[in-house]
């Protein structure tokens, strides 16, 4: 690291790990709220936002109810990086291959057209069911897949998606003061191992890429092996070629040039952030963006509980809300890849009656008719640890609890007391 940063930067370069890195939060635009925005921005995304001292966020119904995701600031330059590509516009279809626990798929899914389709995908699957429940919460997956495959299954579908980001499993030396365990586990032979790892994963998830669509590469190391130097590789075997972002010195952002490949460095002691790497490169070769047939329209499904659309339909008991855009690329992709999440799941039909599901209490549109409560912070943390929240309602029947007018999730009341239909792996536990 000496002999990259230069001997006169290289002290404050080790210092910086002594000194604790800021926490920082990102804004959800869809669930806006006035709590934080008078908090210092993020200098290249102005949604986020430092924290002026360390949060205990479990206790925070803001945080439950997708206000806002816990998001290291280094990772939010994807939004810049985005823009930088893409202008106004906005690629077709998009795929976060290793996407958990879900801080840049949840930012990616914020930059996209509503017309746009998101697959996130997660090789391990309890990581998977992470990625699924930070997605819902949030409740901006307008056409959101949620995948649990192995890259190398991605191999199948040439020339599906117009963008794709990559944050690789690296070495994380740039996350050393984060993360004890990064740091023991560091050694060279750890960064060959990661580096022949990424070499695979580009391999396999390269043919998927159309062609002058985006790849966006990043990992939390510094070693040049799993970066520039792989970059470099890729350039020569996958007919990329390397695209110059533009981002003011201020922003303290360290540019380096290999033959022709662009990458950036995030470190320690010139950002506020953890450590990070990102390259952007563009195909050249290849057919263009494939597009699927439209394929047969299941029937629409209307129930008294929700607000009339042809979006939704109906799958074994489990009511669905996909649009036509999301409904040609699962249907594609269905036997390809093992879907975990698609759509914006409704509830489900039990006998005559309709259960609502989380997603609807979380998703930034209102798609049902269910009356309204706003509570207090108290009652607020009673149904997220389970409890009955203890509701003086006139009505029997389900109900949509809301904090600061954002959904929380629902509860029936049956006169006496209220049953909670809060997801039990969701429940606050030990606070």
């Amino acid at each position: 690291m000496e002999s990259r940063i230069s001997e006169k930067y290289f002290q404050e370069f080790v210092l910086a790990y002594d000194r604790s890195a800021p926490q920082s939060i990102r804004l959800n635009s869809k669930k806006p709220t006035d709590v934080y925005h008078e908090l210092k921005s993020v200098a290249w995304f102005s949604d986020g936002k430092y924290l002026d001292e360390k949060k205990q966020f479990i206790t925070d119904p803001l945080w439950h109810a997708g206000t806002y995701y816990v998001q290291e600031a280094s990772s939010m330059i994807l939004a810049e990086i985005f823009k930088q590509i893409y202008g106004d516009e906005s690629p077709k279809r998009a795929l976060d291959l290793c996407a958990a626990p879900g801080g840049k798929s949840t930012l990616l899914q914020s930059l996209l057209d509503e017309n746009s389709v998101l697959v996130a995908n997660e090789v391990i699957k309890p990581r998977a069911q992470i990625l699924k429940e930070n997605h819902i919460r949030l409740g901006i997956s307008e056409n959101l897949i949620i995948t649990q495959n192995d890259p190398k299954q991605f191999s199948k579908l040439e020339e599906f998606f117009d963008y794709i980001q990559i944050d690789a499993p690296c070495s994380g030396e740039g996350m050393f003061r984060k993360d004890e365990t990064a740091l023991r586990e560091w050694s060279e032979a750890n960064c060959n191992l990661c580096c022949e790892r990424s070499k695979r994963i580009l391999a396999d998830t390269l043919p998927a890429l159309a062609k002058d669509g985006y790849l966006v590469y990043s990992t939390c190391t510094f070693d040049p092996d799993e970066n520039e130097n792989l970059m470099e590789w890729a350039s020569e075997n996958f007919d990329l070629t390397s695209v110059k972002l533009d981002f003011p010195e201020e922003w303290g952002i360290s540019q380096m040039e290999l033959n022709g490949v662009w990458g950036y460095y995030f470190y320690p002691h010139k950002v506020e952030g953890e450590g990070l790497f990102v390259s952007v490169m563009k195909k050249n070769s290849g057919l263009g963006l494939f597009h699927p047939e439209n394929g047969k329209k299941p029937k629409s499904v209307q129930i008294a509980s929700l607000i009339p659309s042809e979006n939704v339909i109906q799958e074994k008991e489990k009511l669905i809300w996909e649009t036509e855009e999301l409904r040609k690329v699962k249907n594609f992709i269905n036997h390809k890849l093992n879907i975990v999440y698609s759509g914006i799941e409704l509830g489900e039909i039990k006998g005559k009656d309709f259960i609502p599901a989380q997603a609807l209490a979380c998703f930034y549109k209102h798609l049902h008719i269910f009356p309204e409560v706003d509570v207090k912070a108290e009652t607020a943390l009673q149904f997220l640890r389970g409890n009955d929240p203890q509701l003086d309602l006139d009505q029997k029947g389900i109900y949509l609890l809301t904090y600061q007018n954002h959904g929380l999730g629902f509860v029936k009341f049956i006169g006496n007391r209220s049953n909670n239909y809060y997801p039990k792996p969701w429940r606050i536990k030990n606070y």
